[in-house]
This record gives structure tokens, C-alpha cells and sequence, in this order.
């Protein structure tokens, strides 16, 4: 055996150090008029000091050459056929990536040094990785991957993996390509959450964004022959280092002035000698967002966990930071905050905001909690609590189910998810007490924070054994088992009873439905309401360990949607008071002889009947129409939209909505964009710009004159005159109804009036105007229309 351990034979000796960190990112900025700072910046850069490492005996934690010929025994080969040859460790991969662990757990301070060779590759773009504080049975953890052309902008790629989501990745390009045939030697040097590789000596990139999971080490590759030689892991000298970033830091505002207060970091940085340091100051500053970091003036913090600026600039958003200074004289990572003043917005929100990245899986769905200012936003198995602006409030982790779309209840002051365990068979809503959501790193398990209600409607229809052999099949969808295809719960909205337009607020969840195509009785949406005012007494903790069975004896109401195929039902939920309309995203179904909208709607005045459902053998159901709006499918009858709102929908008011879209850059992240309904078949939501005029929905006890647009009935219109309680729809009333096409065109509406000369659209064909004219609709003969296309 090859393998062996050395202890105390290296002193003071460190394979390269870690350059000194930026002392600010892209979103720094500088001092504002209230910072006080000194016109020149004297504090000791951010970054990590060399350590003296006079007294630190470095250990060899594993040296092995392969020379004995035969694989170690404690490598432990977990996918793939590893061999030593030719005194190397060697390995061919087919499509499946072939890995390898080994080593102890990873100390706080170490470095890795590895030969490695890609020996035959099926392109240049295949890739080797080696794993830092890496799990490799589970294969998550660290690592680093290089692809044969490493000098692509991704050849090289710094790599982290959750134990349960998806990975956060960034990317570099290396100095040089690796190529095939030759070895090559890669270092990778560690202190705490600080990396830095290089190849052949050369540095490739360096972070300071390791996580660590108390992992060991690993070999991971795919389609390719590698080579491995030379493996020495090293407990090296721990280096003084800078804090890390001011935790929590949260934004008020008033007018021109802005605080700010804060935690001081979770770590406080060490000493050369490995022992922690302490916090001896704050800085802050603040400047318009984007000015470049060698801009920034820094001055000292007006308390040790707050600080007010005054006298903020109106013209642009103004991003306040903070940083910590600890007692070997190193000023750490800042925490930043961006105010609303300055901002783009329309009706008190930003024209976009952005949440992520997170090392989670895609983003589920969103709320907006509009009276108290705050946005959530779902994560999978992450809760996030940011402010109007867009700042971090908090987060809720520590789901291991399926956290899915979320509402805010302005009733209670809660915010509703749904909340699936499949292979426990438990379907929840979880409530939280989002008051109490004020710090990042919140736990969901046995907390107050979170409370659940079983949904035992759902657990029926999800394990229904539908072809009767007594075995429920499991989370699948290639199967018969799953009543209408129920794959558990995703949509949730609060909105009246289907029918009505107001009354009392219901939940309403939404069935997840499986895609399979071979099945006749997946087509419709199943939409369950519950009347929650009774629920409190039926809440309990999340305890995964133990899942319980409290929740409601049956359902307020059921109804479906036939709305053909789709992939998970309705993903997103949403009750639209603007428009007097439940809106459906979805994923788009797989059933060819559907139009597969990505976007259905359904009008709440529309009155629920029993009906005999399509595909279900005659069963009956509570049926509720689709909108008679939309793109039409003159097949089925089906109407709808191919917009994505499958991923965040939320209605604000005044025709505005967020709409969210998935991003994936270094982790799962969501951007809303706010975007008004325009009605249009073929665009029915487009984004707004800052000069966007809201329009509220019409009061009948409110005064309106002329020019003074109004929502009702799902039109805009204008009044032409002085006008109160008059409703809007008498062609000779005060109202004209103002309707576009997406062109901009003039739709002929009754009510509207029209003057010589203007070119309306009506049933497909464009008209002329002769004279003026109200309420004579175009195509009579001899009336005021003249065809012109």
C-alpha cells in the first residue's frame, strides 16, 4: 500500500497564498453626504493577511503515488470502473459520469495537489473534476471541474452542490488547454471558505464563497479516458483572515433619509494563529448604484449596529453598504442595501426586482404583501422575505418536501403555500407567521414560525389505486393510479367563491396533474376551496420526521377546468380583483391534439354547473367555464394565452402584476418584472415604463370628468364629461370604452365616440370614419363607416 500518512515533515511552508480580496463588487458604492467619510480612504484593505506560520507543522494527510498497483482500500469507487495502470488511477466513462471518493474529512485549512491527465476524450468540451469538501456517495459537496479545452470562457468551472437542490456553478477560463496526452499539475489551496486553483502553477481563479459540509475528497469525469497520479493532501497553516459581511442588514426609509441597521458577522475572521478575532468598528457608504468600487469613500458607522444617512439624491437609486473591521486590523466583506428612492417604479413598485442566486431549485411562485411592503418568494425548499426594494429580510429553510406557489392573506396577515411530502403521502398548507421572518438561516422544523394543515381531499385523489390491483404506484405518472392524475398540490390563491365577484375570501388549491399521455381523465384542472376561518384550531408544527393528519374533514367545494393536457397542472394561482378573474399558469401539456396554452383564465362571475367530464367514464363535476377571451382552439373550444406565468403571477392593483421569470446564474434566482394586462390575444401582458399611468378600477361613489380613465368590466374607459354613479356600458353615457389593438388601432366599441377621419378595427376589417359617430356600428349600408382594406 502506497497510501501513507506524514506528520511534522513541512514547516512554515505554504504552497502559494491568497491574494488579497476586492474590497468591493460591482455593487459597491461610494459615501454619501451623510457617511462623514475622509477623503481618502485609510482603512486596511478587505482581504486575507499572509499567516505566520513559523510555529505550524504541516501534516500530510494522504500522499499515494499508485505504485503498489492495485487500488487503495479506502478509495471507495461509487459510479464506474477505477483501476490503477501503469502506476496511475485510470478510468473510461460512458454518459453516465463515472466518480470516485477518498480521504478524510476536510480539514478547515488544507490544499490538494493532483497529476492529472485527460488520456482520450469523446470532445473537447469533456470534463474531469476534483472534489474539495465533497460528498461522492451522494454527490454533492465542492468541486472543480476542467474541461480538456480549458481555456474556453467556461473550461474551468467552481462547482457546489446542495444536499438537496440544484448546483450554484461560475465559471472561468483557464490559462491554458489541458488537451489529451499530457499531465498536468493542479493545486487547489483552502483556508475556511476561501479557494484558490491553479494549473501548472498558474492561478486559474480564487473565491471566497466555499461552503463547507464537513465533506472529504473526490474524482468525478465524463465520456473520456483520465489519469490520476500524485495525490498529497495537506493540513496547512491557518491564515489571519478578514470578518465576513455585517449579517441581517435591514432599510427604513423617510423621505431623503435613509437607516440602516445590522448583526454583526457570523464570522469575526481568525488570527494567524487560527484563534477568532474580534469586531472593533463599522464602516458605511453609500452612492448611487453602480459606481465602480475604486470610487467608494468609506467612513466610520454612526453606532456599532446602525447608521442614518441624510440628505440622499433623489435622481437614482442609492445603494447603502456597511463592513466590518476586526482586531488584527483586516476590514472584512460588506452587506448592501438599495433604497426605493431614486428608483424606477409605477404605483410604489420597482420596474423589476431580482431574488437569487440561492442553491435551490427553480423559483415556485411568489406574493406580494402590498400593504406592509414585502415580497416572498418560493424557492422549492426555501422561503425568501425581501422589501419592495428588493433587500433581503429573511429566509425560512429546511424543507426537505416540495414548498410550491404561495399567497399572502391580507385577512390575517399570514402568507399560504402549498407543502408536498410524496413519499410520506402528505399534502399540506403551510402558514407562516411572516412577521416574525427577520434574519437569513430561519428553520421551518418544529418552528412557531410554521404551521400546517393536512389536506386529506388530496391525499385521496393522489393515492387512489384507479386500475385496482391493490398497489398504489408511487410518484409516478406512467401509470393508471391517480385520480384525474392528481400528482399532489401546487396552486393556491385566496379569492371569492367561484360564482361570486366578492363575499368572503376562500383558498383555493389547485391540483398538480401528470402529463401522461395515455390517459383520458388528466385534461381537466382540479380546484379545490376551503373556508379557513376555522382552521387555526386544526394548525400544527412542520415535523417531517413525523407528519400528522390534522386538517379539514372535506372541502367547501371542487370544481375542474377543462383545459386539455398539461405538465403539473396549475403551477401558479392567482385572483385578479382588477379584472374579476382567476388566472392559471401552467406548464405546457404534451397532448398533440391540444392547443396547450401555457395560460388559462376563468371570469368569477361564472357560475359553476354539473356536467358529465370529458374523459372521466362519465363522472360528473362541478364544471367552470374558460374565459371567453384569449387565443381560441376551434378544435376543442379551449381559449387561452402562450404567456409564462408558471414560475410567479401576482396582482397588484390599477392593472399592474409582477410576473416572474426562472434565471439560473450561480444558483436558482427569480426576476419580476412589472407588466400591465393589455387584453391582446397575442400579448395579453406587456412590462411598463416608469411614465405608466395606473388605472383604478371605477368607484360609483367617486367623481370623475372628462379625460379620467376607469376599469370595469375588464375595458378601460374614459369619461367624457362630468360624471358620478354612472356605470360604465351605456353607449350614450358619460363613458366611452377605449380598446386597442395590439397595433394600437382603434377598436369600434358602441360607447366610443369617433370624429372624421379616424380608422377603427372591427370583425377583421379597418373602417374609415366619414362623419362623427357614436353607436352605429361599421359595415350598414349608408351609415358613417367606409371599408378600407
Amino acid at each position: 500500500m502506497s497510501t501513507r500518512t506524514i506528520r511534522g515533515t513541512a514547516r512554515g511552508v505554504i504552497a502559494g497564498t491568497l491574494g488579497a480580496a476586492l474590497a468591493t463588487t460591482g455593487l459597491a458604492v461610494a459615501a454619501g453626504p451623510a457617511a462623514a467619510a475622509p477623503e481618502e480612504d485609510t482603512s486596511t484593505a478587505t482581504g486575507a493577511a499572509p499567516a505566520d506560520a513559523s510555529d505550524f507543522e504541516e501534516t500530510v494527510l494522504l500522499e499515494e503515488d499508485f505504485s503498489s498497483g492495485a487500488l487503495p482500500e479506502d478509495w471507495l469507487p461509487v459510479v464506474g470502473d477505477w483501476e490503477v495502470v501503469d502506476g496511475r488511477l485510470q478510468s473510461t466513462s460512458g454518459d453516465e459520469a463515472a466518480r470516485i471518493g477518498f480521504g478524510p474529512q476536510a480539514p478547515e485549512n488544507f490544499r490538494v495537489e493532483v497529476s492529472a491527465e485527460f488520456v482520450e476524450v469523446e470532445n473537447p468540451a469533456r470534463w474531469l473534476s476534483v472534489g474539495l469538501d465533497y460528498h461522492a456517495e451522494e454527490h454533492w459537496g465542492a468541486w472543480v471541474g476542467l474541461r480538456s479545452q480549458t481555456s474556453a470562457d467556461n473550461g474551468v468551472e467552481f462547482v457546489q452542490r446542495p444536499q438537496s437542490g440544484s448546483n450554484a456553478l461560475s465559471a472561468y477560463p483557464g490559462p491554458f488547454d489541458m488537451g489529451t496526452g499530457q499531465a498536468h499539475d493542479l493545486v487547489f489551496e483552502v483556508h475556511g471558505s476561501s479557494l484558490v486553483a491553479s494549473i501548472d502553477g498558474e492561478e486559474m481563479f480564487q473565491t471566497d464563497e466555499l461552503r463547507r459540509t464537513d465533506g472529504s475528497f473526490g474524482f468525478r469525469y465524463s465520456r473520456s479516458t483520465v489519469a490520476f497520479d500524485d495525490v498529497r493532501i495537506t493540513e496547512i497553516a491557518p491564515q489571519a483572515s478578514a470578518p465576513g459581511a455585517p449579517q441581517n442588514v435591514h432599510l427604513t426609509e423617510d423621505g431623503d433619509t435613509a437607516t440602516i441597521t445590522w448583526d454583526a458577522p457570523a464570522d469575526p475572521g481568525v488570527d494567524d494563529q487560527g484563534q477568532p478575532a474580534t469586531i472593533t468598528g463599522y464602516e458605511v457608504a453609500s452612492a448611487p448604484a453602480g459606481t465602480p468600487g475604486d470610487e467608494l469613500v468609506w467612513g466610520p458607522a454612526a453606532a456599532e449596529s446602525s447608521h442614518t444617512f441624510t440628505d440622499l439624491p433623489g435622481d437614482a437609486e442609492q445603494m447603502l453598504q456597511v463592513r466590518a473591521t476586526n482586531s488584527i486590523g483586516l476590514t472584512g466583506e460588506q452587506a448592501a442595501v438599495v433604497t426605493m428612492r431614486g428608483a424606477e417604479t409605477v404605483g410604489g413598485y420597482k420596474l423589476q426586482l431580482q431574488s437569487g442566486p440561492w442553491p435551490t431549485s427553480h423559483v415556485q411562485g411568489i406574493a406580494v404583501d402590498e400593504e406592509n411592503g414585502f415580497v416572498y418568494y418560493s424557492f422549492t425548499t426555501l422561503l425568501v422575505k425581501t422589501d419592495l426594494a428588493g433587500n433581503i429580510i429573511g429566509t425560512v429553510g429546511g424543507f426537505t418536501g416540495h414548498l410550491g406557489d404561495l399567497d399572502f392573506n391580507a385577512e390575517d396577515g399570514r402568507l399560504y403555500g402549498s407543502l408536498e411530502y410524496k413519499d410520506a403521502e402528505a399534502f399540506y398548507i403551510a402558514i407562516f407567521d411572516v412577521d416574525e421572518i427577520d434574519e437569513v438561516g430561519m428553520d421551518a422544523q418544529n418552528s412557531p414560525i410554521v404551521s400546517t394543515v393536512y389536506l386529506e381531499e388530496v391525499v385521496e385523489d393522489y393515492t387512489a389505486d384507479m386500475d385496482g390491483d391493490g398497489v398504489f404506484d408511487g410518484d409516478t405518472g406512467d401509470t393508471a393510479d391517480h385520480r384525474y392524475g392528481s400528482s399532489g398540490i401546487d396552486g393556491v390563491g385566496f379569492g371569492p367563491a367561484f360564482g361570486e365577484v366578492d363575499g368572503p375570501q376562500l383558498l383555493t388549491v389547485a391540483y398538480g396533474i401528470y402529463s401522461n399521455t395515455e390517459r383520458t381523465d388528466n385534461d381537466h384542472q382540479v380546484l379545490l376551496q376551503y373556508d379557513i376561518s376555522d382552521w387555526t384550531g386544526l394548525e400544527r408544527p412542520l415535523a417531517e420526521s413525523d407528519p400528522h393528519h390534522s386538517g379539514p374533514d372535506a372541502v367547501d367545494g371542487k370544481y375542474f377546468v377543462f383545459t386539455g393536457n398539461t405538465t403539473y397542472g396549475v403551477q401558479n394561482l392567482e385572483f385578479d380583483p382588477w379584472l374579476d378573474r382567476w388566472f392559471m399558469g401552467v406548464y405546457v401539456g404534451k397532448k398533440d391534439q391540444y392547443p396547450n396554452y401555457e395560460l388559462f383564465a376563468v371570469d368569477a362571475e361564472s357560475t359553476p354547473s354539473l356536467e358529465t367530464l370529458t374523459g372521466l367514464d362519465g363522472e360528473q363535476g362541478l364544471l367552470l367555464p374558460l374565459a371567453e377571451d384569449g387565443l381560441l382552439d376551434e378544435a376543442t373550444g379551449i381559449r387561452g394565452w402562450y404567456e409564462t406565468a408558471s414560475v410567479g403571477i401576482q396582482s397588484l392593483g390599477d392593472g399592474l402584476y409582477y410576473l416572474s421569470t426562472q434565471t439560473n446564474d450561480g444558483g436558482q434566482g427569480s426576476i419580476l418584472t412589472l407588466e400591465t394586462w393589455t387584453g391582446h390575444a397575442d400579448d395579453p401582458f406587456v412590462p411598463v415604463t416608469a411614465d405608466f399611468d395606473p388605472v383604478s378600477r371605477w368607484d360609483g361613489a367617486a367623481t370623475y370628468t372628462a379625460g379620467d380613465t376607469v376599469a370595469h368590466a375588464r375595458s378601460i374607459w374614459q369619461a367624457s364629461w362630468w360624471t358620478r354613479g354612472q356605470e360604465p356600458g351605456d353607449p350614450y353615457g358619460p363613458w366611452q370604452e377605449i380598446v386597442t389593438t395590439s397595433d394600437g388601432t382603434a377598436v369600434w366599441t358602441p360607447s366610443r365616440i369617433f370624429d372624421a377621419g379616424d380608422v377603427v378595427s372591427h370583425d377583421g376589417t379597418r373602417y374609415e370614419a366619414q362623419w362623427w359617430t357614436r353607436n352605429q356600428e361599421p359595415g350598414a349600408a349608408h351609415g358613417p363607416w367606409r371599408a378600407i382594406d
